[in-house]
């Protein structure tokens, strides 16, 4: 199958580097690009790095367009977790000269003082090439593209980390009357130009071209009395942090749980759920309670990756739900042969959402999609959902509101 357009514009642009990373939305396939880059350089070994859950899919991607190399694929959590593999891995300097890293859902390398960002620094250090695949634009992750500029190499940005921060983010302090200041890091716009300038020889973006309508359907579900009574009580907490100046964004994230962990919302919504849908889920009690009132599918970070493969085959064939938390659905599984997505609620990791969305939306998809929202009558849906739409963590949102002199009591 000949490539696409952008597909083509991807593999031009790095044909002549070793080093690169591909921003392309979900659905616009990266991986056959990465694969179109391996075979067209002399390396004699490749290792693809991805995210636990996505490995299968992975693995059928490359059976599904071909690669006659060597090649291994390993989870990001258990390059943090096996000292086992690890070994393993540093060993394969001894066997291959030209080795060629694919980290696949680069987001999950952001950290730069876990163990997996120093393992995957080491890995990088014996490698001859080195590919990012990303679905999250580039210019929505600036706190993080520090650390995947320095696994790809240490010479395109030429800064340690002091020295990033000083550049390119400002400095913000908040202070009460009779309060110690707080500081807070934020995204500065004065050298942003500068930054994408370092970065742009290496960096390839592209949307998805979707050719199919896109349908949304917003249905509320009001709070019952227990839940109000606990939002109430957390939000004054919260309310109370923030006027001495202690507020944490945990505080946050426990009122959007109080909002969403209510077993009679769960109720309501399991009452709306027909056909072949896929339903992700915030929380565990979610699956639980609407599991409980219908017959559906469940995936959770508790279901073995060969039980994940056996349910989705079910469910492709089945027309019931399948339930799944943004954890264990959200990144590189193809659901395409699905066209509806509902969500019982909404998490503060817009990216989540953002790929969860992607799971129907992509090329080859043949049907028009529906979304369905489950929303809340609660303040800390909205927050939520203005969160997800412009792209930000949840402490640059905190920021921004703080700075404008918003009232919290009004918006919650």
């Amino acid at each position: 199958m000949q490539l696409t357009t952008s597909q083509q514009e991807a593999f031009e642009k790095f044909s002549t580097l070793k080093v690169g990373a591909l921003f392309m939305k979900q659905g616009t396939g990266k991986t056959r690009v990465a694969l179109e880059l391996i075979k067209s350089t002399d390396c004699d070994f490749v290792l693809f790095l991805c995210p636990f859950s996505t490995k299968a899919n992975l693995k059928s991607e490359i059976d599904k367009w071909g690669l006659e190399r060597p090649f291994e694929i390993i989870g990001y959590e258990t390059l943090s977790s096996s000292d086992r593999t690890y070994l393993k891995l540093l060993d394969l300097q001894k066997q291959y000269h030209k080795i060629f890293i694919v980290a696949d859902e680069s987001v999950f390398i952001k950290n730069s003082d876990s163990k997996r960002f120093e393992r995957m620094l080491k890995l990088r250090d014996m490698s001859e090439y080195r590919l990012l695949l990303n679905g999250t634009p580039i210019t929505k992750n600036e706190w993080d593209i520090y650390n995947q500029m320095e696994f790809l190499s240490p010479l395109i940005i030429k800064m340690n980390r002091p020295e990033f921060l000083q550049t390119f983010f400002k400095k913000i302090k908040y202070k009460r009357a009779g309060e110690n200041p707080r500081e807070f890091y934020k995204l500065s716009t004065v050298n942003i130009g500068y930054l994408h300038k370092l970065i742009e020889p290496y960096i390839f973006e592209a949307d998805l071209e979707f050719d199919k309508n896109i349908h949304v359907k917003n249905i509320e579900i009001l709070s019952s009395d227990e839940t109000n009574e606990l939002y109430e009580e957390r939000k004054q907490n919260l309310l109370n942090s923030l006027a001495i100046g202690e507020c944490k964004v945990e505080q946050f994230t426990n009122l959007a749980v109080a909002c969403f962990d209510d077993k009679e919302r769960h109720k309501a919504i399991a009452k709306q759920l027909k056909g072949q849908i896929i339903v992700f889920c915030s929380l565990l009690s979610e699956v639980k309670h609407i599991s409980k009132e219908i017959d559906c599918y469940a995936i959770t970070g508790a279901t073995a990756p060969q039980e994940r493969l056996k349910i989705i085959n079910q469910f492709k064939e089945e027309n019931k739900p399948l339930l799944m938390t943004y954890g264990t659905g959200a990144f590189g599984l193809n659901l395409q042969f699905c066209h509806r997505i509902a969500f019982a609620s909404l998490t503060f990791d817009y990216a989540k959402v953002d790929q969860a969305m992607s799971r129907i939306k992509r090329l080859g998809q043949e049907k028009d999609i529906e979304y369905t929202y489950f929303t809340s009558n609660l303040g800390i849906y909205n927050m939520i959902n203005e969160n997800i739409t412009k792209k930000q963590t949840l402490k640059e949102l905190i920021i921004d509101k703080i700075e404008k002199g918003e009232d919290f009591e009004k918006n919650l």
